[in-house]
Order: C-alpha cells, then sequence, then structure tokens
C-alpha cells in the first residue's frame, strides 16, 4: 500500500497525472476505493474498457482536461460514493494534473433529494443567468487568470467556442501587449487596496477588432476569512450612447464653426480642422460644383499652409477620387494600394505622406451640394460612416445657409438703392457703399454723425414729422440730401421697420433728382399754358371778326342747349347742311353715341375755360369725319356762349395712322424693346446698337460701337460661340447657345443673352449681320428659383398631413382644410363651419385651457400660440393634437383672423407615455436583480461553503441543506419574477 502523508487522513484524496498516471493517493482513498473494487497504486492509469465505473471517471478527467470541474456519484447495493474532480493549472496554465476528491454518503436517498439534485440545478441556474445578461462579466483569480466568464466574454473576449476552455487566461493573453499589461496593473490596485472601481469609462476591442465604449466595474473578491483571493468585473456596453454624444458634439461644433466665421470659406476651412481634428484625419479639402452642374472646383483646404493639390484644383464627373464621388454619390474610401496615383506628390510638412483618403458627397435633398476629401498617414485609415449620415445632413444645411447670408451681405454691399441704420438719438450707425457712390462722403465722414447735417435746412422739419409718423401708412417722403460737393439731390425715403430694442430705424433711399427735374419742366409748361388762355381771351374780338372769312369751320354754339346760334360758310361746306337746317340742330347731332359722355363731362368741367378735344363727327351723307375742336367761351348777344375752331384731320388721321403703325412696329422691334439689335462686320465689330445696350453692357449705343463682340464675353463660353459662329459661312441664319456678358464697368454683372445672327452684307442699308439678342438672366434664375420652389413644395407636402384652419374673428367661422377628413374622419363637405364646430370636440379636460389661451389671442393680441390638446374624432374617440395659431390684425391693430395648423402627436404622445411606463418596469426589474436576487444567492454560497470547508465540523447539517434548499426556492421564485416581468416588456 502506497500512502502519501501530504494528504489529510480524514478526507479521501488522490493526485491524477495525465502523463504518468496516479502520483499520490491517502488511506481513505485507498479504503474507498477498495469497496467497489478499485486497487489504487502509483503509475496507475484507469483504463478505457467496459466497466461501467472506470469509464465514468475516465469521461469525467476527459472533461477536467479542457479546465471544467466535474462530480459524480457512484452507487452500488449498500454503498454511495461521491467523487469530485477538480482542475489544476500548472505555471503555463495547462492542465496537467486532477485532484480526486472521494466522500462516501451514509444516507444516499436524502443526499440525493436534499443535496446533489438542487446543487446540480443551482449550478445549471447561475450559469444561465450569467451567460445570458449581455454584458461581459468575469473573475480572476489574484495572478489574474480566468476563473469564470460568462459566454459574451467568453466569445467575443478569448474568441473562445462554448466547447473551448476559458481557465486561466491573464490579460496578456488577448489583448495587445501594452494593453494586457495596463490592465493588469489596474486590476492589481483594485485587489491591493480593496477598493472597487464602479461605472468607469473604458475602451475595449473585441475579437473583431471592432472598439466598443462600456462602463467598467471592478470589485474584490473575498473568500470565508474575509482575504481578496481575486475579483468580479462587469463592463456595460454603451457604444451606441456614445457614438450619439460624440455625433451630437461635432454637429455642434461645426454649426458654431458656420455662425462664428464671417466669410464662407472661413467656415469651410474650420470645419474641414474640425472633421480632421475629430476624426483622426490629417488633411482635407472641399470641392463646390460649378453654377451649371459640369465640374467640380475646390474651394477650400486644410492646414491652409500646405497645399497638397496646388496643381489640381477642379475636376470633372468620374476624375479622380472628388469625380468619382461625384459620380457615384456614395463615400468611397481608396488608399496606396488601390488607387497609388491618388496620391503622387502628397507629402505633410513633417516628411509624412497622405496614404488614405475618403471622399464623402455633401448632399441636401437630391442635390449634391459639396464633396469632401479627408486624408490619413494611416494606410488603413477607416471611418465611422454612420457617424457621418446626421452630420453631412447638418453641413449640407449650413453650407446652404451660409450661402444665403453671403448672398444678403453681397446685396447689401452692391445695392444701388441707399440702405442705412439710423438710431432714435439721431446718428447714423450704419450705411451701405451707396451711399459713397451717391453722395461722394467716405463711411467714417458719416457714421456718428447727425444725420441732419446731410439735410437741408428747408426738409429737417418734414424729416422730423416722417419719424413720428413711424407707425403711421405713408411711411414715404422726400428731402434734399447734401452731396460732399456741396448741392444736393433728391431722395427719395422709406421706413423699413423700427427696433424698439436696439432702438434703431432700418431706411432705403433712391435717387430721384432725374424726376424732380421733369416734374419742374412740367411746371412751367402748365405756366405757360395758362399765359397762352389769356391771349386766346384777349383775341376773341379778332376771332369775330375772321369768323365768316375763315377758311376752317367755325360755329357758335349755345353754352346750355348746345344749339348751333351760328355757322360759317366753310362748316356749310363740310358737312354738309344748309344754314336753315344748322339753325334747327344742336351739336349733339353730329356726335357718334360713344363719345357723348365723353364731351358732355368735357364740357361741365371747363364751362368757362377753354378746352381742346379730338372727335368723330357725323356729315350729312352718314360720313365719319376725324375733327380737332378747339372751343372757347364768349358771350353772344347777351347769351353764354362758345366758339369752336374745327379743323377736318381725317386725312392726317389716316396718314398719321399708317405712320405711327409702321413706328410702333420699328419702336417695338428695335427702339422700345428689351432686346438687343445690333450690326456687325465681317470681323463682329458692332456698327450700330439699340438702346438695349445701356442695361445689358451698362454702355450707351455710341459707346460699344467700335467694339467686338467677343470681348463681353465669359471665357468660359468662347469657346462653345467659336464653334457656332463657324456655321455662318454656311448658312444665312444661325442662333448661338446661351452664353454670359459682362460690361467694362465693375459694378456689371454678368447676364444670360440668347442670340439670333443674319447675314445680311447684300442689303444696302444695313451691309453687315444682324444680332437679335435677348436678355434671359431673368429667366434663368427663375427658373432655378422655380424647381428649388417646386422641389421644397413636394417635399413639404409629402412630409405633412397638418390641418390648416382660417378662423375669422368678427363672424365666428371657422374654414378647415380636407385634411380634417383623413385625420379625424370628418367628411368636409362644405367651406365654412361655425366657431362651436372647434369647441365642442376639445376634450372636458383640456377645454377650459385652451379657451383661456384662445382669449389671450382674441383679447389680448397675443400674436402665436402653440399648445397640445385633445380633439374628438368622428368615431368619439379621441387624438392628441399640436396647435400653432397665429393672429392677423388689421392696420388700426383690431384682430380679425387667426391662422392654424393642427398636427396629429397621438402617436408620438402614446409612444412617450409608452416609454415612461416601460422606463418604470424597467427600473423595478433592474432593482431586483441587484438587490432581490443578492440575498439568496449570498446565502447559498455561504451555506455551500460551510458544507465544502467545514462539513466534519457540522453538527446542525440538516438544518443548512434545509437553509440552501429555501434560499434556492426563494432565489428561483425571484428569477420566474424576473422573467415573467421581462416577457411583459418585450
Amino acid at each position: 500500500m502506497n500512502y502519501e502523508p501530504s494528504l489529510k487522513d480524514q478526507e479521501a484524496l488522490i493526485t491524477y497525472s495525465f502523463k504518468k498516471g496516479i502520483i499520490a493517493f491517502n488511506k481513505a482513498a485507498e479504503i474507498c476505493c477498495g469497496k467497489v473494487g478499485l486497487m489504487l497504486k502509483p503509475g496507475l492509469f484507469f483504463p478505457n474498457n467496459r466497466n461501467a465505473t472506470i469509464s465514468e471517471i475516465n469521461q469525467n478527467l476527459n472533461s477536467c482536461r479542457k479546465g471544467r470541474s466535474k462530480s459524480y456519484t457512484l452507487r452500488s447495493p449498500g454503498l454511495c460514493l461521491y467523487f469530485d474532480f477538480t482542475p489544476v493549472l500548472d505555471v503555463d496554465n495547462e492542465v496537467r494534473q486532477v485532484t480526486i476528491a472521494i466522500s462516501e454518503i451514509k444516507d444516499t436517498e436524502n443526499y440525493e433529494k436534499k443535496v446533489e439534485k438542487p446543487i446540480s440545478e443551482e449550478q445549471q441556474m447561475l450559469r444561465a443567468i450569467i451567460d445570458n445578461i449581455p454584458d461581459y462579466i468575469f473573475v480572476k483569480d489574484r495572478e489574474h487568470r480566468s476563473i469564470l466568464t460568462n459566454s459574451k466574454f467568453h466569445q467575443q473576449i478569448l474568441g473562445k467556442s462554448k466547447f473551448e476552455n476559458s481557465l486561466g487566461y491573464s490579460p496578456l493573453d488577448y489583448f495587445e501587449p501594452e494593453k494586457g499589461r495596463e490592465i493588469i496593473a489596474d486590476n492589481e490596485r483594485v485587489m491591493k487596496n480593496a477598493e472597487p472601481v464602479i461605472n468607469r469609462p473604458d475602451i475595449v476591442t473585441n475579437i473583431n477588432g471592432k472598439e466598443e465604449m462600456v462602463l467598467l466595474t471592478k470589485v474584490p473578491l473575498r473568500n470565508q476569512n474575509d482575504e481578496v483571493i481575486g475579483l468580479v468585473g462587469i463592463a456595460r456596453d454603451i457604444t451606441e450612447t456614445y457614438l450619439h454624444n460624440k455625433k451630437q458634439h461635432l454637429v455642434f461644433k461645426i454649426m458654431k464653426a458656420f455662425g462664428d466665421q464671417s466669410s464662407f470659406h472661413d467656415a469651410l476651412v474650420k470645419t474641414l480642422k474640425i472633421l480632421c481634428e475629430d476624426l483622426g484625419f490629417d488633411y482635407a479639402e472641399s470641392y463646390n460644383p460649378n453654377i451649371d452642374s459640369t465640374k467640380l472646383y475646390r474651394s477650400a483646404f486644410w492646414p491652409v499652409k500646405k497645399d497638397l493639390t496646388e496643381n489640381f484644383d477642379s475636376y470633372h464627373k468620374g476624375e479622380k477620387l472628388p469625380g468619382l464621388v461625384w459620380q457615384l454619390g456614395e463615400i468611397i474610401n481608396v488608399d496606396r494600394k488601390n488607387q497609388a496615383g491618388y496620391f503622387h506628390n502628397m507629402q505633410l510638412e513633417n516628411g509624412q505622406s497622405i496614404k488614405s483618403a475618403v471622399g464623402i458627397p455633401i448632399i441636401l435633398e437630391g442635390k449634391l451640394i459639396s464633396i469632401f476629401c479627408l486624408g490619413s498617414v494611416d494606410e488603413s485609415k477607416s471611418i465611422e460612416v454612420e457617424v457621418l449620415g446626421d452630420i453631412m445632413l447638418q453641413i449640407a444645411s449650413a453650407i446652404e445657409r451660409k450661402r444665403s447670408q453671403t448672398q444678403l451681405n453681397d446685396f447689401y454691399e452692391y445695392s444701388p438703392n441707399l440702405i442705412a441704420v439710423v438710431g432714435v438719438d439721431g446718428l447714423l450707425k450704419q450705411v451701405n457703399p451707396s451711399f459713397e457712390q451717391n453722395f461722394g462722403f467716405k463711411e467714417y465722414e458719416i457714421l456718428n454723425k447727425p444725420f441732419t447735417d446731410f439735410i437741408h435746412p428747408d426738409d429737417v422739419s418734414k424729416t422730423y414729422d416722417a419719424i413720428e409718423n413711424l407707425t403711421g401708412e405713408d411711411l414715404d417722403f422726400e428731402i434734399r440730401c447734401k452731396k460732399k460737393d456741396g448741392s444736393y439731390l433728391w431722395i427719395s425715403w422709406r421706413f423699413s421697420q423700427y427696433f424698439e430694442r436696439e432702438k434703431v430705424i432700418f431706411v432705403y433711399g433712391n435717387d430721384i433728382t432725374p424726376l424732380k427735374k421733369v416734374h419742374n419742366v412740367l411746371s412751367k409748361s402748365i405756366l405757360e399754358k395758362e399765359r397762352i388762355q389769356q391771349k386766346l381771351a384777349e383775341s376773341e374780338r379778332k376771332y369775330r371778326s375772321l369768323y365768316d372769312a375763315s377758311p376752317l369751320p367755325m360755329w357758335v354754339l349755345d353754352r346750355s342747349t348746345l344749339k348751333f346760334l351760328k355757322v360759317n360758310q366753310a362748316a356749310k361746306d363740310l358737312y354738309g347742311y344748309s344754314e336753315e337746317e344748322f339753325a334747327r340742330m344742336t351739336v349733339r347731332d353730329l356726335w357718334p353715341e360713344d363719345q357723348e359722355s365723353q364731351i358732355i363731362s368735357e364740357i361741365e368741367d371747363k364751362e368757362n375755360d377753354f378746352f381742346q378735344l379730338k372727335l368723330r363727327h357725323y356729315k350729312k351723307n352718314g360720313e365719319l369725319i376725324h375733327v380737332n375742336v378747339n372751343s372757347n367761351p364768349l358771350e353772344y348777344d347777351g347769351v353764354p356762349a362758345r366758339v369752336s375752331l374745327i379743323k377736318d384731320v381725317t386725312a392726317r388721321i389716316a396718314a398719321e395712322k399708317l405712320l405711327h403703325e409702321s413706328e410702333q412696329r420699328f419702336k417695338a422691334l428695335v427702339q422700345d424693346g428689351s432686346d438687343l439689335i445690333s450690326i456687325v462686320d465681317s470681323d463682329l465689330n458692332y456698327k450700330y446698337n439699340s438702346p438695349a445696350s445701356i442695361s445689358v453692357f451698362g454702355l450707351s449705343p455710341e459707346e460699344l460701337t467700335g467694339t467686338n463682340f467677343k470681348d463681353f464675353i465669359h471665357k468660359d463660353d468662347i469657346e462653345e460661340v467659336d464653334r457656332y459662329l463657324k456655321e455662318l459661312d454656311s448658312k444665312k441664319r444661325i442662333q448661338l447657345p446661351s452664353y454670359r456678358v459682362k460690361g467694362p464697368n465693375s459694378n456689371c454683372k454678368w447676364r444670360w443673352i440668347e442670340t439670333i445672327l443674319t447675314r445680311m452684307e447684300d442689303e444696302p442699308a444695313i451691309s453687315g449681320i444682324v444680332m437679335n439678342s435677348r436678355d434671359i438672366t431673368e429667366f434663368i434664375e427663375q427658373e432655378k428659383e422655380l424647381l428649388e420652389s417646386l422641389s421644397r413644395y413636394n417635399i413639404v407636402a409629402k412630409a405633412t398631413s397638418d390641418i390648416i384652419t382660417d378662423y375669422d374673428i368678427e363672424k365666428d367661422e371657422i374654414k378647415v382644410s380636407e385634411a380634417a377628413e383623413n385625420v379625424f374622419g370628418y367628411n368636409i363637405d362644405q367651406d365654412l363651419y361655425p366657431g362651436s364646430w372647434w369647441e365642442e370636440k376639445i376634450h372636458p379636460d383640456d377645454f377650459e385651457r385652451v379657451k383661456v389661451a384662445a382669449r389671450e389671442m382674441t383679447h389680448e393680441q397675443r400674436k402665436t400660440l402653440t399648445i397640445e390638446y385633445r380633439f374628438r374624432c368622428q368615431d368619439g374617440s379621441y387624438k392628441y393634437i399640436l396647435d400653432r395659431s397665429y393672429l392677423i390684425s388689421d392696420k388700426n391693430n383690431v384682430p380679425k383672423r387667426i391662422i392654424g395648423s393642427m398636427q396629429d402627436i397621438t402617436e408620438r404622445k402614446n409612444h412617450l407615455i409608452a416609454i415612461e411606463n416601460h422606463n418604470k418596469r424597467l427600473k423595478e426589474i433592474a432593482w431586483t436583480q441587484s438587490h432581490v436576487v443578492r440575498a439568496p444567492l449570498a446565502k447559498v454560497m455561504g451555506l455551500v461553503d460551510l458544507l465544502i470547508n467545514y462539513k466534519n465540523d457540522l453538527e446542525n447539517f440538516d438544518e443548512i441543506l434545509k437553509n440552501i434548499l429555501n434560499s434556492a426556492n426563494e432565489l428561483d421564485m425571484i428569477i420566474r419574477d424576473i422573467s415573467v416581468q421581462s416577457e411583459k416588456e418585450l
């Protein structure tokens, strides 16, 4: 018999080596094994034979070899032996030996019921619990080796299948050396200082190389003697929340960059810098498509001191990385391995070269706004595509807003109108460049000076009157303003808006000096007319003497009855009536019916004044003639009368009509037409131009004559125009494609032109090529705006189902859009409803609150209102509504109408309520997991520890087993309750 004195006699123990067989056993082991026919001796291997006992022992030994502790109960008539197999790790973390502890069980029936089966079930249950928890769970011994791991840690960190051993692994085995040493040092601090780490943010890399953000908790593991024997760790994955916060922070910084930077270019540079620093790139560029989307032009790059593509600042679709992103419309990654030509000579200041890049399309509402290209010195630099989605949309919106802001600034800078900000203190706060152009003052000579210094003394009081009437309807007033040379301009001013908080007024002005000059000329003309009328009155006597001998028809009419009192011979000859026939007639007999009201109105208005009329008269033979009538009041034989001179202008009218029609055609085509009519010679030098040259080129026809047609064409359009001009060699008429022109003055803008050329060298009056050019700039801009507007409208129409309401306060009538039928189920079969239609459908619990808010709008003139309430549907159910209303008042500030938008938020409201209830129940479950489960589990662990380590010293063994069973039942009930609650939530 072999006996190993180092093993305790009171326990049956065997030390077994997979290489050497049995290497040690004690007396108790020899006695126990002898009872079942197993004879122990050193070097003995358990053979693979049909002996059931040996076969079972071999199976358990093989399980231990994989790092798993096993147990086995051997039963025979009158005997029950309990075998406990425990693997022993060597210095290489390999299982080379197994310790077998054997216990003889006297009461086999109670043992099976009270101990063996509950312990087995409890172990299985505990394993199922930790394997189903979605966090990483691990237990380490004092040498930082794995004692226990859950399924997620086993597979995602260790990279092991569920059948492989996970015991004995240290962080150096599954992390990079530096990371492993860092974790071991951290674990050592926890175990040495016995201070736990609770919810510390950390980053772990799983077996697939993916980084995950976790909240790490590590607590010391103690034995029954309160000694630290290892640690227990839990790492909760919060990667999704971390990425969301990271994305929000990046969006905030980019929005701030566009808000802080004064220019569009600076905002782009700042954005590129932020993207590089936050996403870990070393170089960045942005590209924007040109106006006709034929080419990409680089708009910015960072770092600004190092331009890596200075020889390539524009690309066509499909060319290099920017063009390829443009063509495909998606994020593209390239590196030196697959696209080495993209990185030629791309070297940073520190000597490092760009080895990989990513191209990102910036798209808004289906339209390419810009393209960002980010470069890295890392050959395999990747980018978080899921982070980019919303960020790129935010960047696209910011770019469009910044562009609009820049355009508004350009309007302010280049507007020919006067734009100023005036303080209520009487000082000029800001003026646009048009002030210097019109008045000759520099900006610093105007600002912070009283505006009265620049107003004609006679107009100062008029200006103050206009300011006092700032809230009135008539906000226009005309005053004289002083130029730097001392002369004055007439300016028509309009107050645009008063900002009460800033105490400033926005004013706009137009130079109306030329209009004033025309007005003065007209005033002089009126005075001249009055002098002529006086001369006519003085010449009345002369007319009497010349009356009968006049070759022009004349007559005298009764001023009240319009009856003929006297006619001369020329009148009788022209109209064909005798003197007796005229005596029985009134002048009305000569009028066509359609002009009688016009003549009567003129006669009544100028009863005692001279007037001239162009009329039509009927002759006796029915012929209609055109006449000019000059009529003066006089006294004829004591009767108020009028003497009229009639001139037959029928022939002249006919000739003038023909001439006028001809002139109108010419004027409409050339002089007054918006189209530019030009004649050029064979070298395309201008010989003649219509007045429209001023609006197109900013040059008068005389200034444009002698210049060349190509001098004003945009350089990008010259090649295309030349290609079409060659067709003139074989064709008499051609039409050029649309092109851009601009005059030589700095304030001229590019205009889009459409031109037809006709060869007419054989016509003596022309002797050249006729060019008919039409300015289509407004059409192109309107077309672009219309397309953008239609796009926005289509998106809004598809995206919203709001109900629009229009409430007439005075009539107490409300108009409801057709969307109410889809949302509430009401059949909208009429345009207007009484106000009670809306009131009676508000939920009783919300009615008073909504009515109070509505009265604030109608009685206290609250301009806007946003409120939530429940609204009854056709079927009697209620929906949650978000109501946004706006108050419209008349010119006297009396409330007239309320325009509202009712949005169905029932789904969102119910979702929020469900989330709140869901969160409440999840908190209850979490509390149960963290508190209630721990109590019975701790009891079981303590009692099991007593059974394992002090079973020979225990006198109340049955009571302990009973307590274990009670704790297990309690734990089972808790877990069932958790399972039921979880199923309800799911």
